[in-house]
């Protein structure tokens, strides 16, 4: 059934490409938008990626995805990219620092940085907090008014989402 996703992600690859391009209008931030949007996709339930492929829907999913990741104010797209840009030319953000995460002794994987990166906002910032070695459910929880039990929850999820990711990377790479 995988056979299907793969072979209609290759298929369509180079159409969904030039739509990214007449979205965005740049070459690069296409790039992006296509990349994020797969990446999301690839995040959905096999069941359902494997059924819009096998069905043929998966080719307007996709470009519909990218005109909705577009445009929109709260996709992940725009999170990453559009608004962070927008504060580089505001001149809010040093770009010349790098972003060193510390991954911690709780977490670890070579895919860390970019399933974290495909997660919501909410999501990845917990886990970054999460992942310091000074972390404290009860202190974050005091900071920020977040009750500790929600706190608990949401990087349970967090986490349990991303072992579900690794497992499927995993599975993939060995099937190749």
């Amino acid at each position: 059934m995988q056979d299907c996703v793969s072979y209609e992600i290759s298929r369509y690859y180079d159409a969904w490409k030039r739509k990214a391009v007449g979205i965005t209008r740049d070459k690069n931030k296409a790039d992006d938008l296509l990349h994020t949007v797969i990446a999301r996709l690839l995040d959905r339930s096999d069941d359902e990626i494997t059924q819009r492929a096998c069905n043929g829907k998966l080719n307007a999913y996709v470009c519909r995805a990218m005109w909705l990741s577009y445009h929109s104010n709260t996709s992940d797209y725009h999170v990453l990219f559009r608004k962070y840009q927008q504060r580089i030319d505001a001149g809010d953000v040093d770009d010349q620092k790098s972003d060193d995460v510390f991954d911690g002794p709780r977490i670890d994987g070579e895919y860390l940085y970019s399933y974290i990166l495909r997660m919501n906002e909410h999501d990845a910032i917990l886990l970054r907090l999460y992942s310091q070695p000074d972390f404290s459910y009860h202190e974050l929880s005091k900071h920020t008014g977040i009750p500790v039990m929600y706190l608990y929850k949401a990087v349970n999820n967090a986490l349990n989402r991303i072992r579900k990711n690794a497992k499927f990377q995993r599975n993939s790479e060995d099937s190749q």
